[in-house]
């Protein structure tokens, strides 16, 4: 007796499920045609999803004054809701002691840049008794600090889908500017 739908009870009054195989011919013709059509709907989802997309512009942020191979150069991309907090955006890279160069894909939009040269590689500013910054470090525009960070105003600049280049200055108490 063939029975096809849900459970049947086998000889000793146990319920035990069915399982439907389906093989030979049927089987071969059908599993090829089903990856095929796996791939297709895979590759319309990717294209859809890279419609969707914001338009990207690139800021390429050129950092000057890395007097020393020690630590690491961070720099920050904020926008202002979050001007010295989590970032936008971030490099973190090994110092060179020469000129280094970062480069974002970001919306266009309005944005500020802040660079610390963290020489102890610890995460963080580190700062002498009078809270004056003990590493070097730089904004966008070159805004300078006035009895502590500057305003997001005062370093923001607009970037546009043409994308833009900027240097920053690291600003070093231990070597000021001439």
């Amino acid at each position: 007796m063939e029975h096809i739908g849900g459970p049947q009870h086998d000889g000793c009054g146990l319920r035990r499920p069915i399982t439907l195989t389906c093989g030979g011919e049927a089987a071969r013709g059908l599993m090829p045609r089903m990856r095929l059509l796996a791939g297709v709907c895979g590759i319309a989802l990717g294209a859809f999803a890279l419609l969707g997309q914001a338009p990207t512009a690139t800021l390429t942020v050129t950092v000057q004054n890395v007097r020393s191979a020690e630590g690491q150069v961070r720099v920050a991309v904020y926008q202002e809701a979050q001007w010295l907090g989590d970032p936008f955006a971030r490099s973190w890279m090994p110092a060179t002691g020469k000129a280094m160069t970062a480069t974002f894909a970001l919306p266009p939009d309005e944005y500020a840049v802040a660079v610390l040269h963290d020489l102890n590689d610890n995460g963080k500013m580190d700062y002498r008794l009078v809270r004056l910054p003990k590493e070097p470090y730089g904004f966008s525009n070159g805004a300078k600090p006035r009895l502590g960070p500057p305003k997001f105003t005062d370093a923001a600049f607009a970037l546009a889908k043409e994308g833009l280049d900027i240097t920053i200055e690291l600003r070093d108490w231990r070597h000021p500017p001439r």
